[in-house]
């Protein structure tokens, strides 16, 4: 639910990114407490792109890291590949 209300935040005129960030940040929390991997790897990765459009490619990659742990790509689960992506991208660019 606070992804998807974090998502809504930046399709705003004009995108609350400050909010949109917390919420993402609140559904990894939530997430993580409860042990959904596929949640927390879901709402990872709403964050790690809005990291990566506001210039912390870094940030991006530690969280990414963590949440990719255990998981496989495969059709299962179609955010490991688009996280997966994400993470070699930010990881090739300069610190």
């Amino acid at each position: 639910m606070h992804r998807v209300h974090g998502e809504l935040l930046l399709k705003l005129l004009p995108p609350d990114v400050a909010a949109a960030e917390s919420a993402f940040m609140r559904a990894v929390d939530i997430a993580r407490s409860q042990q959904t991997r596929t949640f927390e790897l879901r709402a990872a990765l709403a964050l790690a792109k809005l990291y990566r459009t506001t210039g912390r490619d870094q940030a991006a990659k530690q969280l990414l890291v963590p949440a990719l742990v255990g998981f496989d790509a495969g059709p299962e689960v179609s955010e490991v590949e688009e996280a997966q992506q994400l993470l070699t991208t930010v990881s090739r660019l300069p610190s």
